[in-house]
């Protein structure tokens, strides 16, 4: 019997379009995949390529995504930090009166970007339709706060559970069901190995785009000292998760913030650079999983 190969797709923001990367190295490759199972931004990007596995088609419907109203519309460019190392006393004054609005706002709303905008840019990406009818195996994690749970999104309208699954905690407010309170899966699945195992696969090839590398906190307020704590929690986790995979794909991709989507470009080459770097591990899992006549074919090919 052929064993099925998945891929467990972290979540990470704007650093997980380098799952793109991975992919198309794996389609350069032939290298088969049965299931694809995502958290948050890997849900997008697994969703999409489950819908159709064409790498060339995906790259140009984000690239329209990003120069287009659709991008703007999410109010991203006011989240994106602004690397400025030595800022005058007024950019100070005001970004310590920004932070005492946003600490205003957190008491009274569940989120600070609405969730409808998150919904449209999706169904901008993510075809209408069902999760059972993709063409990929396909999966996506999301976290309820009431139970602390992982609930796994294997069926039902594949645009909802991707928002779902991709609704950064503070940033969208989270979905209410049945009793659950649903946000997204990167609290307790930032890389799903273990949904990837439970849809059935056998080998696992686990990309996580946590940073690697976090700078000094400078002069730290109250906002960036939970941000901070929450990264080093999550990347943690990562790490823990990422051992029961049998491939680790981890792209080099520095310190960068969630946000900044724009920079897509670099972050494709790093996921591509680090799914090339690992491609002769890959291939010797996929060789000796796969039936005799199957390595005969993909040789010959």
């Amino acid at each position: 019997m052929k064993k099925k190969i998945g891929l467990a797709l972290g979540g990470g923001g704007a650093r997980g379009l380098a799952h793109i990367g991975v992919l198309k190295v794996l389609a350069d490759e032939q290298i088969p995949i049965d299931l694809i199972v995502g958290t948050s931004m890997g849900a997008i990007i697994g969703a999409m390529y489950a819908q159709n596995p064409d790498i060339k088609r995906l790259t140009e419907r984000l690239e329209s995504f990003f120069t287009g109203h659709d991008y703007e519309s999410l109010g991203l460019r006011f989240v994106v930090p602004k690397n400025d190392q030595n800022p005058s006393l007024l950019t100070q004054l005001v970004q310590n009166i920004a932070n005492r609005i946003v600490l205003n706002i957190a008491q009274s709303r569940a989120g600070i970007i609405k969730t409808e905008r998150l919904s449209e840019a999706i169904a901008r990406l993510i075809d209408d339709g069902k999760i059972e009818d993709t063409r990929i195996k396909f999966a996506c994690a999301a976290t309820d706060l009431n139970s602390g749970q992982t609930i796994l999104f294997d069926k039902g309208d594949l645009r909802r559970a991707v928002t779902i699954s991709s609704s950064i905690p503070g940033f969208i407010k989270p979905h209410k069901t049945n009793g659950q309170l649903l946000s997204d899966g990167g609290i307790t699945a930032p890389v799903p190995v273990a949904e990837a195992r439970q849809m059935g696969a056998d080998v696992v090839i686990a990309v996580s785009v946590d940073p690697q590398q976090i700078s000094s906190l400078e002069e730290p307020h109250v906002i960036g000292i939970i941000s901070r704590a929450d990264m080093i929690r999550g990347r943690l986790l990562s790490r823990i998760l990422m051992k029961s995979a049998d491939v680790q794909l981890i792209p080099a991709l520095g310190n960068v913030h969630w946000s900044e989507l724009l920079r897509y470009k670099e972050f494709i080459a790093a996921g591509e650079q680090e799914a090339l770097d690992k491609i002769a591990l890959i291939r010797a899992l996929v060789s000796e999983k796969q039936p005799l006549f199957q390595r005969l074919f993909h040789r010959k090919s």
